[in-house]
């Protein structure tokens, strides 16, 4: 079996500073692994033929040495390995990285390409916002495992919410990825003692409510003139159909197809969950389908494009979060348009002060339904939860009030 060692710039994964790390890529049968070195430089810097650092790089004899004995004890560790008869490419790599006391951005890449792979794209962005905020917190791309303890995080946590401003709902989704890859490391006996266990992620004791909308601020947007603009028009109608289909999520509005349809219902699968439902149409929602045309395979909403072919899941969920965005600021404008029509006519239905984006839709529903008559048991189903957990820490997220109402008519 034969087994090559070379060093190159990974030149996908730019630092801030403008340089890129080097790899080592280990290639054995014709399948290949990538480790850090944890030395990186610039590319006019590199020599790509030599595969080390040129001569005027300011330290060129320091790092290439560095990258010398890195390849050197790849080299050892496969001649070990070979009397085991596992000299493959992944082999070498873990026996590697356990010598090394593993480089926690090896894992942190191994996280990200396993999200791409599996087109887990809110995670993916998720990741690699995390850890370029450790990047920028050890002021390097190498990170030991055996530097993280819980003293560690707390001053991570301390950079997160005093330099970056960050809330502590966004701490937390920060540090979501770093406990996953935290997790792999302990599973593969590199970190012996969790240091999550004696570290506290910061709280926010008084969440404000999620924003929602009342029944008759729903049917001011049905009354609103878009004067036929593109986004202001989808918008408007996705959003309702949205609500009157008990909150689709926008990425699954999205993705409806005219063959979801069938003999008067409606069939979709959530993306969140990967769960296929299906739903009897309302008035409401045909009303909303009267203004749209197509068959089979065209999607019923033109956020994405039909002529596309969107393969990759990756580059789905780029397009629905760009599609979202746009959404999101014509929500803005249809907002005022709202507001400025209630001054007008001097209705009694309250102005809509906060913000508003797609995903209020959904927590409009939620109240509405409750206060229908709803209790949480259908709330649960009408809401696609798996678990009745997850719509009392929803409806409490909403407001207590609803989430008291709302046991009560079961209790």
């Amino acid at each position: 079996m034969s087994t090559s060692f070379h060093l190159y710039l990974k030149k996908d994964k730019p630092l801030k500073n403008g340089e890129y790390p080097v790899y080592l890529r280990i290639t054995s049968n014709r399948k290949h692994k990538y480790l850090s070195t944890g030395v990186s430089v610039a590319e006019k810097l590199w020599n790509p033929k030599k595969e080390q650092v040129s001569k005027t790089h300011p330290n060129s004899k320091a790092v290439n040495q560095i990258l010398k004995s890195k390849v050197k004890k790849a080299e050892e560790t496969q001649s070990e390995l070979i009397l085991y008869g596992k000299d493959n490419a992944k082999a070498i790599k873990d026996r590697l990285k356990a010598i090394e006391g593993t480089d926690f951005f090896t894992f942190a890449e191994e996280y990200l390409d396993k999200k791409k792979t599996t087109g887990k794209h809110s995670q993916l962005v998720q990741g690699t916002v995390a850890f370029n905020k450790i990047e920028e917190f050890e002021g390097s791309r190498y990170l030991p495992f055996s530097q993280i303890d819980s003293e560690y995080l707390n001053e991570f946590q301390n950079f997160l919410i005093y330099n970056h401003k960050n809330k502590p709902s966004t701490v937390k989704k920060t540090f979501q990825p770093i406990k996953a890859v935290i997790k792999r490391a302990i599973k593969d006996h590199l970190i012996h003692v969790d240091p999550f266990l004696n570290f506290s992620i910061v709280k926010n004791t008084n969440p404000p409510p999620k924003t929602k909308l009342s029944i008759e601020q729903i049917q001011e947007f049905e009354k609103i003139d878009t004067d036929g603009q593109f986004w202001l028009e989808h918008t408007r109608n996705a959003f309702l159909f949205s609500f009157y289909s008990a909150g689709i999520r926008f990425g699954d509005i999205c993705c409806l197809k005219w063959k979801d349809i069938e003999e008067g219902r409606l069939y979709y699968q959530m993306n969140k969950n990967e769960k296929v439902f299906s739903t009897e149409l309302n008035s409401y929602q045909l009303q909303i389908l009267t203004k749209y045309s197509g068959t089979g395979d065209d999607y019923i909403f033109p956020f994405l494009s039909n002529v596309k072919k969107y393969e990759d899941p990756i580059l789905l969920r780029k397009e629905i979060g760009s599609c979202n965005t746009m959404v999101n600021k014509s929500l803005k404008k249809l907002r005022e348009l709202i507001n400025a029509s209630i001054t007008k006519s001097n209705s009694n239905t309250p102005k809509i002060t906060k913000k508003v984006t797609f995903h209020v839709s959904r927590h409009s529903f939620a109240q509405h339904a409750i206060q229908q008559g709803l209790d949480i048991y259908e709330l649960m189903q009408t809401l696609r939860h798996a678990k009745l957990e997850t719509t009392q820490r929803y409806l409490k997220s909403l407001n207590e009030e609803l989430a008291d109402e709302a046991l009560k008519k079961v209790f």
